[in-house]
């Protein structure tokens, strides 16, 4: 990942407020934006950034959090003031990743990992702008260490508290797939000139292909009250998480019942409006359609 430098300034909390959105549509609608990035649970690649005209490197460790020291020997730079415009330079080598949940602000991020807030600030220059207007989904990089020096045994301890963080903040988010051996068929975003709000996934047993719940919880609609959907079961999750199974062919389950994770729900179909047997499967956030794929374990 490289850091290309910020502008000085934004033109004022518009285009602010547009860049967010961007970033926001960009994760929503683009069906790879999660495989093109580590997820939440998992330390991130290795930050660079590369030089430019003006340029110090007190002011590049200043921007981003880090101490002159720091920059110096991270990068094993035997003479600081050989440094050239287009060098790239290393930022952190151990960042974790966190996805913003529901009602989370800066302060209960910086309180999980044991991190300032002003040091989640200048890692992610973006929230330096907008911090009051975290949403839901979005990555934050979590450094790992703070400005002070540590020991190689401190650098290991630490990270693997902030990494610990990541992934209990992650586990409850984790889905597994509601199809065993799934081949998936169509995924999330515009298709047909519409908005495809789930993945299509296919086994070739087709109506002998039980469905599983992708995490526990409680079934709120069972039968065939959307039309499209065909008979179709929803999960709620809770803190607004919420899984839908379309097109089956046989449900299971009625409302009001909890399901364990993996519990059969019922049986693949080709009910409303469906092409052949398959699995509608979509994943909702406070009734926000968002990808699966972010979700669903590799």
């Amino acid at each position: 990942m490289e850091f290309a430098q910020m502008p000085a300034d934004w033109g004022g909390r518009e285009e602010i407020k547009q860049a967010v959105a961007e970033q926001v549509l960009f994760q929503a609608f683009n069906p790879y934006a999660s495989l093109t990035k580590p997820t939440p649970a998992n330390r991130s690649d290795v930050m660079t950034y590369t030089v430019q005209p003006g340029d110090t490197l007190s002011g590049i460790a200043h921007r981003y959090g880090l101490s002159l020291k720091q920059l110096v020997e991270l990068n094993r730079m035997a003479n600081p003031n050989l440094v050239g415009i287009g060098m790239k330079l290393k930022l952190s080598q151990g960042d974790v990743t966190h996805s913003v949940r529901r009602g989370e602000t800066l302060d209960d991020i910086a309180r999980r990992y044991g991190v300032s807030k002003e040091l989640l600030l200048e890692r992610n220059p973006l929230l330096r702008l907008m911090s009051d207007n975290l949403y839901i989904g979005q990555t934050i990089q979590i450094p790992v260490t703070d400005s002070q020096s540590v020991t190689a045994k401190e650098w290991q301890k630490r990270r693997g508290v902030v990494q610990a963080a990541s992934r209990q903040s992650s586990r409850s988010r984790a889905l597994d797939w509601p199809v065993k051996q799934a081949t998936v068929t169509s995924g999330f975003g515009t298709r047909w000139g519409k908005m495809h709000k789930g993945i299509d996934m296919w086994n070739q047993d087709e109506g002998r292909t039980p469905i599983h719940a992708a995490k526990e919880g409680v079934v709120v609609e069972a039968g065939g009250g959307h039309p499209g959907y065909g008979f179709m079961v929803i999960l709620d999750h809770g803190d607004g998480l919420q899984t839908y199974y379309a097109h089956m062919r046989k449900i299971l389950v009625s409302p009001g019942q909890y399901v364990e994770r993996g519990e059969v729900l019922g049986y693949m179909g080709r009910t409303g409006d469906s092409t052949g047997y398959h699995l509608h499967f979509e994943v909702r956030q406070d009734d926000v359609p968002i990808n699966p794929l972010r979700y669903l374990s590799r």
